[in-house]
């Protein structure tokens, strides 16, 4: 009897011992689960869902560095030893609505020449469907693709800068596509004439534009009112691709009133959509793709005034998103740019991400 009494005792302690042992025990909090950054293939390659959203963002940009040797294409000048580095950087959000896509696009830019630095906002717009609003390269520029593949590209210049916009368009990249807009216009022109004053253009200048764009090519044709030179400039574009190594483009623009004396002391005043010297000028050039790394460009523009511009590059990838593009330059000045001749070139080294 007593054995199983003490059997018993030692039996109840136990467990009010292991009772107290486990209302003591301290248990380990589950751990949160982690949110990856998700990748986002909804509208193409580098996107990825920004974390507690359903918005995509790609983050891109470039360095390039240009050095320019021998005369300027503009002006003839002496370039000598005249590097130029720029470093941007591009945020690009989208996502699907029911009212299309809607987008937001962002690209900063710090340039160093001459030993000065600046920073800017180079875009910065806003797309829903076919509305965009924003300050970006003009209409005029983007919706005929630019020029060639060329760097100098611009002697002849075809287009204002960039500028404050408001637009709609039809359709998208391929097939056809018409757009209507407003810009305000951006830059200040220098007027041709003795004393070369200046005048800044601010009103809301209205253009409109149409293309198609196929596997073939391309057909162009884009107009816009300069509000207050009071002028009209058009260009038309056709581009033609006859196989996968060589394609080739020719360009054309009018402006209305080129000689007129409506600036500051009866002098020109400048059409921001006719920014060459005379009613007219005309530009063509090619590509030709030797193989997955090399190219050959070349480009030839000519103005009424007189003035003819010729380049000819080679684009080499040194390895993917690293490239070396060297280009020689030859303008032949006439009219209001004077007489001569301009031998030159750049060469560019330029790493994309």
């Amino acid at each position: 009897m007593i054995i199983r009494t003490l059997f018993l005792a030692s039996t109840a302690a136990l467990s009010i011992t292991a009772g107290a042992q486990a209302a003591d025990a301290i248990v380990a909090a589950e751990p949160e689960a982690m949110e990856y950054v998700r990748v986002c293939d909804a509208f193409g390659e580098g996107f990825f869902y920004i974390p507690g959203t359903e918005t995509c963002l790609k983050i891109g940009g470039y360095v390039r560095f240009d050095n320019n040797v021998g005369d300027s294409p503009y002006d003839g000048e002496d370039q000598a030893w005249s590097p130029f580095t720029r470093g941007t950087l591009t945020l690009d959000a989208r996502n699907d609505t029911e009212y299309g896509q809607l987008r937001s696009f962002i690209e900063m830019r710090s340039e160093a020449s001459g030993g000065e630095t600046t920073s800017y906002i180079n875009s910065g717009f806003i797309t829903l469907g076919g509305f965009m609003a924003g300050v970006n390269d003009s209409r005029y520029d983007l919706f005929l693709n630019s020029a060639g593949n060329i760097i100098n590209d611009d002697v002849i210049d075809y287009t204002g800068s960039r500028t404050n916009q408001v637009s709609y368009q039809w359709g998208g990249d391929k097939g056809f596509s018409a757009f209507i807009g407003l810009e305000e216009g951006g830059g200040t022109y220098d007027t041709g004439f003795l004393g070369r004053p200046t005048e800044d253009y601010k009103g809301a200048h209205p253009l409109a534009g149409a293309r198609i764009q196929e596997d073939w090519g391309g057909l162009f044709v884009i107009g816009g009112y300069d509000t207050e030179a009071d002028a009209f400039g058009g260009k038309i574009r056709a581009d033609v691709v006859f196989n996968d190594v060589f394609k080739i483009f020719i360009m054309a623009g009018y402006q209305s009133d080129w000689d007129n004396d409506k600036g500051l002391g009866n002098t020109r005043q400048r059409n921001y959509y006719g920014p060459w010297n005379g009613d007219w000028a005309a530009w063509g050039g090619f590509t030709a793709t030797v193989n997955d790394k090399t190219s050959i460009n070349g480009q030839v523009a000519y103005e009424d005034d007189g003035t003819l511009a010729t380049a000819l590059n080679m684009e080499y990838m040194i390895v993917d998103n690293f490239k070396v593009q060297p280009e020689f330059n030859y303008t032949k000045f006439d009219g209001e740019r004077g007489d001569g001749d301009a031998f030159g070139g750049t060469i560019r080294f330029q790493r994309d991400f």
